[in-house]
């Protein structure tokens, strides 16, 4: 089982989830984490069981466009296609992500996205 936690949750591991943020921040290439946290919705998920930081997904809106990056531990990923597919169910319309991370790539056409140019697009 999966537990997902917001920055509104009492229970939210700011610490935990920044320190993830920052040793992946040269792949993430956004803001700081401060930023992202005030102008995205950010969700941690974890291992319900162990309470373990799986990784954290944020969306966000460019123009008309939502976006969506994220960040996890590595060893996760099954896991972290999991956590992908609920979150995606959040929202109606069409998702957009940019990467050039080999990783995170296969995670998203894993998952319905279709590469356009410098783009992966989940249609809806």
């Amino acid at each position: 089982m999966i537990k997902v936690i917001t920055p509104k949750d009492l229970t939210f591991n700011y610490a935990e989830c920044e320190d993830l943020y920052n040793s992946c921040k040269d792949l993430i290439g956004d803001d700081e984490f401060e930023d992202v946290i005030k102008r995205t919705d950010f969700y941690a998920f974890y291992i319900t069981r162990t309470m373990e930081l799986i990784g954290c997904i944020y969306y966000y809106k460019i123009g008309r466009k939502l976006f969506l990056n994220g960040f996890a531990n590595r060893h996760h990923h099954e896991l972290n296609l999991e956590c992908l597919k609920e979150s995606m169910r959040w929202y109606k319309r069409n998702i957009y992500a940019k990467t050039n991370h080999k990783t995170a790539s296969l995670c998203l056409l894993k998952c319905g996205f279709k590469k356009e140019k410098n783009l992966y697009i989940h249609r809806r």
